[in-house]
């Protein structure tokens, strides 16, 4: 039995995640900035088994700020952290506006680094942890119109990679998952997108995650690479 920390459970992989932890018996903690959505998860992992239910309402930025979420790591188990909250805003970087380009570095890099600055103590009292980032392609692969939402990922990949090299020996692990063009509501704000049928869907990328929190201690997964079957799209 885990305690298991999700940023950005209110729906997409996050949820999906949140309901598979539920029927494995996990402690859970949920944050996400939509109150009636995180709410309804809440109620859902309850009746699907989770071994407690916990959730902040919240900005990633604000949540990691909230003395709560060290009370809730402690609550059991080894501290399992998900940081899967993330926006994104696709076009022309000279044509969209600097507060949303601004937004995202705050939510997708700013908010994950504060996250994780948060649980890291609790993680080294235990002596074990586990961090998971939800990355994307996006971080390796060039993509026109996305600069500002592919660097953000690149730096939580270097940020993932050089944390693993510095808490190794301290029992921490970290993976980086980077997946494909995954169905989400992500795309709902954006005006376009892949043929939705195409995509990863986002039960296959929490599936992904659940079984690397499932893996024994003894090793340890640095970085998967999850895409559909026809590739980058």
């Amino acid at each position: 039995m885990k305690t298991v920390l999700i940023s950005g459970a209110s729906s997409g992989i996050g949820a999906e995640l949140a309901l598979i932890l539920a029927k494995q018996g996990h402690h859970l903690i949920l944050t996400a900035r939509r109150d009636h959505l995180l709410r309804e998860l809440a109620v859902q992992c309850e009746s699907n088994g989770a071994a407690s239910v916990r959730f902040i309402v919240g900005d990633v930025c604000d949540v990691a700020a909230n003395p709560k979420v060290k009370e809730f790591i402690r609550t059991g188990g080894e501290p399992v952290l998900i940081n899967n909250a993330g926006m994104a805003q696709f076009g022309d970087y000279a044509e969209t506006r600097w507060d949303d380009h601004a937004a995202q570095i705050e939510t997708n890099l700013v908010g994950t680094m504060k996250l994780t600055h948060a649980v890291l103590p609790a993680m080294l009292d235990h002596k074990s942890g586990l961090i998971i980032n939800v990355l994307s392609i996006a971080a390796k692969h060039v993509f026109g119109g996305a600069a500002v939402y592919s660097a953000t990922k690149a730096g939580i990949l270097q940020f993932g990679n050089s944390l693993r090299e510095e808490y190794r020996r301290s029992g921490i692990r970290l993976t980086n998952i980077l997946p494909g063009a995954v169905n989400t509501p992500l795309w709902d704000s954006q005006g376009f997108s892949p043929p939705t049928e195409k995509m990863l869907s986002a039960v296959s990328v929490a599936q992904t995650i659940a079984d690397v929190i499932a893996l024994p201690a003894d090793r340890v997964v640095d970085e998967i690479t999850l895409t559909p079957p026809d590739g980058i799209l």
